[in-house]
């Protein structure tokens, strides 16, 4: 398919120089070709216009050319077969997936989760877990339990005092979010944590986690929200700015309930340690030769730009509380190991222009981008007026239906895939394939053009055979004078037995300096070199010397591509023979 369309861009190239008013530019056969599509092609592959009449009558020929061979290709009936209509359904469908989208939403949506991206919020929450394919009891009982603990939290349980129409309800005072969250949170980690997650920032955590964290005020509750794994509420406690340090480290690991391993890892690492400090050390040649964590190792210890929530909490602290580029932290202990970290750079959030696109990425890997399809879906409904009993596959799969006559440029781009592809189709079989296989037909054309196929440099025809002693090699050369030019090579490999190579072969068309025996003993060339070959060092070239080609397959490539200009050209000629063309000259600029 490339092929068709760089042919396409070749017919056309220009700047804007047509009137807006659409117009008949052609007939072929009575079918009309409007001057938009030549236009629109025209302009589409402007890249070294002239800008010339007479560049504009070349194009409007080549043009005329291209539609005729467009509607033999329709005349045949090829632009009815299922493997035509599979790959035009294909190429559209590349086409088409940018405007069954609401890019508005898209952008706006991009941005937010940057706006979010510029703090890090701290967070502390309680989890009731629910997993999605739960019973309804279930699902009731977990959002009993988390609206319970959210009133807890925010008002105070509702105590009911009395009885009949005495009865009062009056609030118990609020409590500890923490304390609450020991005590009803089914999180694994509540034990360790009390429900605190600590510094979190976009992308970390589920959507609707996020989404429920950043849009709830600093110092509140969020409402109750649901994720994949349950039933939350989450407290926003605090507030700063994004930050980013770029860093890398030295880790030695140390197996958990290993006392012995322990200590040996801390008196490595404190040895490591007092060879980073020296004055002229390379941290980065100690990472990659001293460090256990080889996946950083290669890259010399480079753990590359993080933000809060990034790592682990006791190498997060010793990190961020490094001052100055290049300090080094003293030996710290994590779960994992001992480590020793340098910090190589610090920033805050990178302008939006930066980020943009690295976000636009997540948003669309993510399950926020619902929020843009949900959006899509609304509009194409408003805008169609479906009805509600439509599903979602369905409102997407009408609006796919319309989409050439809500955007004129889809329009003609899937006008030219479907011409492009007729061209292709059609230039296979009457040209390409035709060429290719046409033995004779290349034969009677070179005989004609001969002439036309010489060489800038001589070039050696034959064969060169390489022998294992004398006998073979007089062998060999009572073969290639007897046999015939054709049967030579299979005669010669009759000389090999299953277990002994007795020859070897080498037949072609060389240029100096391509073969070194046939420099030698083809070309004759003065100071030429050749090394036998230890196994076959007896050698002998039979051929000629050519200044240009003796047969078509002496320059296959080029007579064929001449072969299929021809071709080409008598098949355009048989073409306006059988469809009447007209040209509207009067719509073209003067």
């Amino acid at each position: 398919m490339k092929k068709v369309f760089s042919m396409m861009a070749a017919l056309l190239c220009a700047t804007g120089m047509f009137a807006q008013e659409d117009k008949v530019l052609l007939t072929i056969d009575g079918k009309p070709t409007m001057l938009s599509e030549f236009e629109y092609i025209y302009e589409k592959n402007s890249q070294e216009a002239a800008g010339t009449q007479k560049s504009l009558d070349e194009y409007l020929e080549l043009f005329v050319n291209f539609k005729l061979k467009v509607t033999e290709a329709e005349n045949r009936g090829i632009d009815t077969t299922a493997a035509f209509l599979k790959e035009l359904k294909g190429y559209r469908a590349q086409a088409t997936p940018k405007y069954l989208t609401d890019e508005d939403a898209l952008e706006a949506l991009v941005r937010r989760s940057y706006d979010w991206s510029c703090f890090d919020r701290q967070v502390a929450h309680i989890a009731i877990q629910c997993p999605m394919s739960a019973d309804s009891a279930t699902v009731a009982d977990a959002e009993r339990r988390i609206n319970e603990a959210r009133e807890r939290v925010t008002t105070g349980k509702a105590v009911v005092i009395g009885k009949g129409k005495k009865a009062k309800t009056t609030y118990l005072p609020k409590e500890d979010f923490k304390a609450v969250a020991l005590e009803v949170s089914t999180d694994p980690g509540v034990k360790e944590n009390q429900g605190e997650l600590g510094w979190i920032s976009p992308f970390r955590f589920v959507y609707p986690f996020e989404k429920a964290v950043y849009t709830t005020p600093i110092g509140s509750v969020t409402e109750v929200f649901r994720s994949p794994y349950g039933f939350h509420i989450a407290l926003v406690e605090a507030e700063r700015p994004h930050e980013e340090v770029q860093a890398s480290h030295i880790m030695k690991t140390v197996p958990r309930g290993d006392s012995l391993a322990e200590i040996n890892a801390k008196v490595q690492i404190d040895s490591i340690y007092e060879l980073c400090i020296l004055p002229d050390a390379r941290f980065d040649e100690l990472a990659r030769t001293l460090s256990d964590d080889k996946g950083s190792a290669v890259r010399g210890g480079s753990l590359g730009w993080f933000g809060h929530g990034a790592m682990v909490k006791p190498f997060e602290e010793a990190v961020f509380g490094l001052q100055n580029i290049g300090d080094i932290t003293k030996p710290f202990r994590s779960q994992f190991g001992w480590h020793i970290a340098l910090l190589q750079g610090k920033r805050g959030m990178l302008p939006f222009e930066e980020v943009k696109d690295d976000i636009k990425k997540k948003v669309q890997r993510d399950e926020r981008i619902k929020e843009v399809q949900e959006s899509f879906i609304a509009k194409t409904r408003k805008e169609y007026n479906l009805p509600e009993t439509m599903t979602d596959a369905e409102v997407t799969a009408y609006a796919d239906e319309h989409l050439e006559e809500k955007y004129p440029e889809l329009k003609r781009l899937v006008k030219e895939y479907h011409d492009g592809i007729l061209l292709f189709d059609v230039s296979l079989e009457e040209v390409w394939d035709k060429a290719a296989k046409d033995t004779a037909g290349l034969e009677t054309y070179f005989a004609t053009h001969k002439s036309d196929y010489t060489w800038d440099e001589p070039r050696f025809k034959g064969i060169v055979v390489y022998c294992k002693d004398k006998n073979t090699l007089k062998a060999a050369q009572r073969i290639i004078k007897q046999a015939q030019p054709d049967s030579v090579v299979s005669y010669l490999k009759r000389l090999n037995t299953d277990s002994i190579t007795y020859m070897r072969t080498e037949k072609g068309l060389w240029l100096k300096g391509k073969n070194a025996a046939i420099d030698k003993y083809g070309f004759k060339l003065k100071g030429a070199e050749y090394k036998a070959d230890e196994k076959l060092p007896y050698v002998f070239v039979s051929g000629k010397i050519l200044k240009g080609a003796e047969t078509y397959t002496d320059d296959r490539n080029r007579v064929t591509t001449d072969y299929q200009e021809y071709l080409d050209a008598q098949w355009i000629e048989n073409l306006k023979k059988k469809y009447k063309v007209v040209i509207n000259q009067d719509v073209l600029p003067k």
